[in-house]
C-alpha cells in the first residue's frame, strides 16, 4: 500500500494561513506518508521572494518524507516557472517507490501568464515512457482539471488537450489522477472496459482563505493498494478527517462534501410557478 498526502493551492503571500501550514507539517510528521504531493499554485504571483519564503515550510516536509510539486498557473505568473525550477523543483518529475510497487509522475500543465492549462505532445510522449514498465499502483499529478467539477465557478479550468490525457489514463491503466486549481475537493471514478478504474481527485486550497462557499482549507489523505483506494478530506484548521471516496473491487462509494449547484437550483423557490 502507498500512502499519499495531497496538498494544493497554497497561495503563499495571498490570504495565506501559516497556522494551516503548521498543522499540515504536524500531520505529516505524525502520519509519515510515503510521499507528499503538491498540485500547484505554491505561491500567488510567481515572485522569486515568494518561492524563497515558502521553501522554508516545504523543506520541513522534505525532512520528514519524499516530496513532489507541480507548478500551477499562479506559479507561472511573471515568468515564475524559472524560479519554480530553481527553488522548488523540476516542472515535471517521476518518483518510483520500489518498496511500495508504485509510481507517481508529476506533469506541468501551467503556461506563462495564462490561466488555462495544456500538456502538449512532448509531455504526452514523456509520460508514456514513464509508465512503460510493470508497476502496480500508478498516479499522475498535475494542476489543472481534466474534467470540470461542480461548485467551482465558470472559468475555463480544464486542460486544453484533456482528451488525450483521459485516453492516456485508460491505455496505461492509471489508478489515480491528482489535481488542484479551483479549490474544491471532489472526485470522479471512471471504470474502463479493460476492468481497470481511474479516480480523478481534486483538492481544496490547503493553506489559504481562498475557499469557495463555506468550505474550509483542506488537503487529501490517500491510501492506494493494488487498485483499491480510500481518500479522506482533512480540514487544515482542526485536522478533522472526513471520508470522501472508497473504491474497492471496482465498486466506488463517493461521499459528496456539499450539495451541487443543480440541487440548490431545484430547491429554490425562485423557479416556482
Amino acid at each position: 500500500m502507498v500512502e499519499i498526502i495531497q496538498i494544493s493551492d497554497l497561495h503563499y503571500d495571498s490570504e495565506f494561513r501559516e497556522d494551516c501550514f503548521e498543522n499540515i507539517i504536524n500531520y505529516v510528521a505524525e502520519n509519515k506518508p510515503d510521499i507528499v504531493v503538491c498540485t500547484g499554485d505554491v505561491v500567488h504571483k510567481g515572485r522569486v521572494v515568494q518561492f524563497r519564503k515558502v521553501l522554508e515550510y516545504l523543506n520541513r516536509i522534505k525532512d520528514i518524507t519524499r516530496f513532489m510539486a507541480v507548478p500551477g498557473n499562479h506559479d507561472a505568473k511573471n515568468s515564475g516557472l524559472v524560479f519554480f525550477e530553481k527553488i522548488i523543483g523540476p516542472r515535471r518529475s517521476r518518483i518510483i517507490l520500489k518498496e511500495k510497487d508504485a509510481i507517481i509522475v508529476g506533469i506541468c500543465s501551467a503556461r506563462d501568464d495564462v490561466a488555462y492549462g495544456e500538456i502538449g505532445d512532448e509531455q504526452l510522449d514523456w509520460i508514456g515512457r514513464c509508465f512503460d514498465q510493470n508497476i502496480e499502483d500508478r498516479v499522475i499529478a498535475l494542476h489543472h482539471h481534466l474534467i470540470p467539477i461542480p461548485m467551482s465557478g465558470q472559468k475555463f479550468t480544464t486542460v486544453r488537450d484533456a482528451g488525450e490525457i483521459l485516453e492516456f489514463t485508460n491505455l496505461f491503466e492509471i489508478d489515480l489522477v491528482l489535481m488542484g486549481h479551483r479549490h474544491v475537493p471532489h472526485a470522479y471514478t471512471i471504470s474502463w472496459k479493460n476492468s481497470s478504474s481511474t479516480t480523478f481527485l481534486y483538492s481544496g486550497t490547503s493553506t489559504s482563505n481562498k475557499v469557495r462557499a463555506d468550505d474550509s482549507p483542506s488537503f487529501n489523505h490517500i491510501f492506494l493498494n493494488k487498485g483499491d483506494l480510500e481518500v479522506y478530506i482533512v480540514n487544515s484548521i482542526n485536522l478533522k478527517k472526513t471520508l470522501l471516496l472508497e473504491r474497492k473491487e471496482h465498486h466506488t462509494e463517493f461521499i459528496r462534501p456539499r450539495k451541487t449547484r443543480i440541487e440548490h437550483l431545484l430547491a429554490s423557490k425562485v423557479w416556482d410557478e
